[in-house]
């Protein structure tokens, strides 16, 4: 590594916004850590409520699966009266079989299909739930920094607009 070339540690720091430049403002600091304790809820939390919502998610298949169907039996379909408009059905008056009971539940999927799917949609919605934080205090943020800055340039406005019309 030669010397005049920043390391890693520094670099990363610059980048995050966690460097000591004069330069930048407290509320740059401020977003910088916001981003950060953000960036930790998500890799902390966001494992934890997935694996809970993956296995409540494949608890749930598992016992749809031992849950035995309510009986059927072949019934016969009588019309009682016959219908107003022709329709793409069997014509209306012999009757016709169908099976009576209850319809089938749930659907083709394994538990454990559904547990990835339940973790891989809980993590989506925490990130876009970390993301609309974000964006809702980088908006507070710049509100703070744009009144900041109309208060400074208030004090200095009229010395630097003094002579001109």
């Amino acid at each position: 590594m030669t010397p005049g070339r920043p390391r890693r540690r520094t670099r990363l720091a610059r980048a995050l916004g966690l460097d000591r430049n004069p330069l930048r403002r407290a509320s740059d600091r401020t977003e910088a850590w916001i981003r950060i304790g953000l960036l930790a809820v998500f890799l902390i939390a966001g494992p934890v409520v997935a694996i809970g919502a993956g296995g409540w998610a494949y608890h749930g298949g598992m016992t749809v699966g031992s849950v035995q169907p309510g009986p059927s039996h072949r019934a016969s379909a009588i019309a009682l009266r016959p219908a107003s408009a022709p329709s793409y059905q069997e014509p209306v008056g012999g009757g016709s079989q169908a099976w009576a009971g209850t319809p089938r539940q749930g659907s083709d999927a394994s538990p454990r299909t559904n547990e990835i799917l339940a973790v891989v949609i809980t993590l989506v919605l925490i990130a876009i739930a970390l993301m609309g934080v974000q964006r809702l205090t980088l908006a507070l943020l710049t509100r703070r920094r744009l009144a900041a800055w109309e208060a400074a340039w208030s004090r200095v406005g009229p010395q630097w607009t003094r002579g001109r019309p």
